[in-house]
C-alpha cells in the first residue's frame, strides 16, 4: 500500500507541475516540467555547452539536485559564493556570477497562474534572474508551487525565509517562531522582493519544474 500512496502522490504533483507550465508558457517563458530532479539535470546539462561559465545563486535546490556536481565533474567554470567567503570576497563572486552566460538559481514560490515570486536580503538572484545572463535556468521542485501572489507571500514569509534563517545561522525571531514576525533586525533577509509576470524581454530565462519536493 505504501507504494500506491507514492505513486498518487507523485501523480498528483505531476499534474500540478503540467498546468503550472502551461500558464508560464503564456507569460512566454521557456518552461517545462520532468518526473524526477535527475531528468531535470540531464535537460540543464544538455542545454549549457561543455566547458561555459556558469554562476548560480545560492539555491538549496540546485544543491540538492546534485546539477553543481556534475558541472563541476565535467569541468565546467562555476562561479558562486560559498558561506565561509569573506564579504568582500563574497560581494566579488555575487557580482561575477551575474556576468556568467549561464545563471542557475530557483525561486520561493512559482504561481499557478505563472509567475515567479522571490525575496532576497540582498538582490544578487534577483538581478541575476532578471538581466544580466544570457540564459537563466530556474530549477523548483512542485513544493513551490502556489495558488496565487497572496500564497507567494505567504509561503516566503513562513516557509522559506524562516527554513533558510536557520541553514544560515542567523538569529533571527521567525527561526524560534517558525513564521514571519515582520522583523526589523539587522540580519532580515527578507529586503528585496520581486513578481516576474511575463519573460524578461532579453533575458532567456528558462523554468524546470521537478514533480518532486526540492530546496525550502
Amino acid at each position: 500500500m505504501p507504494e500506491s500512496f507514492d505513486e498518487l502522490r507523485h501523480e498528483y504533483l505531476e499534474s500540478r507541475c503540467e498546468t503550472a507550465v502551461k500558464a508560464l508558457r503564456k507569460r512566454w517563458f521557456d518552461a517545462h516540467w520532468f518526473s524526477t530532479a535527475d531528468r531535470a539535470v540531464k535537460a540543464a546539462l544538455d542545454l549549457i555547452p561543455q566547458g561555459s561559465r556558469v554562476g548560480a545563486g545560492g539555491s538549496v535546490t540546485v544543491r540538492e539536485s546534485g546539477l553543481l556536481e556534475v558541472l563541476s565533474e565535467r569541468g565546467y567554470q562555476l562561479v558562486y559564493h560559498q558561506p565561509d567567503m569573506a564579504r568582500e570576497q563574497s560581494m566579488e563572486v555575487r557580482k561575477e556570477a551575474i556576468t556568467c552566460p549561464y545563471y542557475l538559481c530557483s525561486s520561493n514560490a512559482i504561481t499557478m497562474e505563472g509567475e515567479l515570486v522571490n525575496t532576497d536580503g540582498i538582490g544578487n538572484r534577483l538581478a541575476g534572474m532578471m538581466f544580466g545572463p544570457e540564459v537563466v535556468v530556474v530549477l523548483a521542485g512542485a513544493n513551490k508551487l502556489v495558488e496565487d501572489r497572496a500564497e507567494a507571500f505567504s509561503r516566503i514569509r513562513n516557509v522559506a525565509a524562516p527554513a533558510n534563517a536557520r541553514r544560515l545561522g542567523l538569529d533571527l525571531p521567525c527561526v524560534e517562531r517558525g513564521k514571519c514576525v515582520d522583523c526589523r533586525t539587522p540580519q532580515n533577509i527578507c529586503r528585496v522582493t520581486s513578481i516576474i509576470s511575463l519573460k524578461p524581454m532579453w533575458t532567456d530565462l528558462k523554468v524546470f519544474l521537478v514533480a518532486e519536493p526540492l530546496g525550502l
